[in-house]
């Protein structure tokens, strides 16, 4: 049952996600490639291993991200084989932008609900992202 759920819900946000990236001229997985780009830059090894696609289809990406001017990639200084990726001012512009319009639509189906079962929800949240985070992090 729980699984049936969540995965309607997942359909659905990738639905608004998708839409919302579409009409900021992003692909879902361009998306999901610059919204977890932290501002100290991340490895491109990482990056490929947190959003679950093989490295060349997020080299191709991250090659429009910077056509784009939405990140920027340097030579690692710990691989010199490796890049690290920085979101540009244009891409933490964007990123905001893309997180305010998925707030906005998401506070939509939410503002029915009593503020105490939000944060029920919001905590629950939490707690099963920081455990599918542990999970990840052992695979």
């Amino acid at each position: 049952m729980v699984t049936e759920y969540l995965h309607s819900f997942i359909l659905h946000m990738n639905v608004v996600i998708r839409r919302v990236s579409a009409n900021n001229n992003l692909s879902l997985s361009q998306y999901f490639a610059l919204s977890n780009i932290p501002t100290s830059g991340i490895s491109m090894t990482e990056l490929s291993r947190i959003v679950g696609i093989d490295k060349s289809t997020l080299t191709r990406n991250i090659n429009i991200l910077l056509q784009s001017d939405l990140v920027e990639k340097r030579k690692s200084d710990f691989d010199k084989r490796g890049y690290t990726v920085f979101l540009s001012s244009n891409g933490d512009d964007l990123i905001n932008t893309l997180h305010d319009e998925i707030e906005i639509i998401i506070n939509q189906f939410i503002e029915t609900v009593s503020s105490d079962s939000k944060q029920d929800f919001i905590n629950m949240l939490e707690t099963i992202n920081w455990k599918a985070s542990c999970y990840i992090n052992e695979l």
